[in-house]
């Protein structure tokens, strides 16, 4: 089976360069044959998926939404169709978790949330490509299941600062956390860590 690649990084796209990168490394997961997962956002992951979908590559998306429906509402730019699987949090996660939340914003941060844990635990590794907070929480699931991460520097946000601040941290990790700025030689060595 081919390796499952999760890409995380900001639903926005922050500069024409990380467009570029973005479109780039989907082109190099499509040549490898690697499926692609996403958190089925907008922004750099969908640039990358879009990507690797036009160069043949099978994409999967894990959505906070409950459905295609309320999908599409959340991220109307986008076009579904790119995606193999679409996979929605499950109507019943409320009682799954034993979560109340109080608000729409609560609820919608803990789908979210969901999504997160749910797409990184079905990857094989991961690629960090610009990012935000939620790609900080993406990038801590992965250090946590110790897959294998890949961090495409030169992208912006987080991903420029995980080389300065990764080093401090003190949690020991099975992990291997790669920085790399050209995104082919990136993935070659992300690869490298699960054949």
């Amino acid at each position: 089976m081919p390796f499952k690649i999760g890409v995380y990084g900001s639903n926005i796209v922050e500069s024409e360069h990380a467009l570029g990168l973005a479109r780039e490394l989907g082109q190099a997961l499509a040549e490898r044959g690697c499926i692609v997962i996403t958190g089925a956002c907008s922004g750099i992951p969908y640039a990358v998926a879009r990507a690797a979908f036009e160069h043949g590559a099978e994409v999967w998306g894990f959505t906070p939404a409950l459905n295609l429906d309320e999908h599409r509402r959340a991220y109307p730019q986008d076009d579904v169709g790119i995606y193999r699987r679409l996979i929605y949090v499950p109507p019943g996660y409320y009682d799954l978790f034993g979560l109340v939340p109080a608000t729409p914003e609560q609820d919608w941060g803990a789908r979210l949330k969901y999504r997160n844990v749910i797409s990184t635990v079905n990857s094989d590794a991961g690629l960090i490509i610009s990012g935000g907070w939620g790609t900080l929480n993406e990038f801590t699931n992965l250090i946590y299941e110790g897959k294998p991460i890949g961090v495409l520097t030169g992208s912006g946000g987080l991903a420029d600062e995980l080389p300065t601040w990764y080093p401090r941290l003190r949690k020991k990790t099975a992990s291997p956390v790669l920085f790399e700025a050209n995104p082919t030689r990136l993935l070659t060595l992300l690869l490298q860590h699960l054949e």
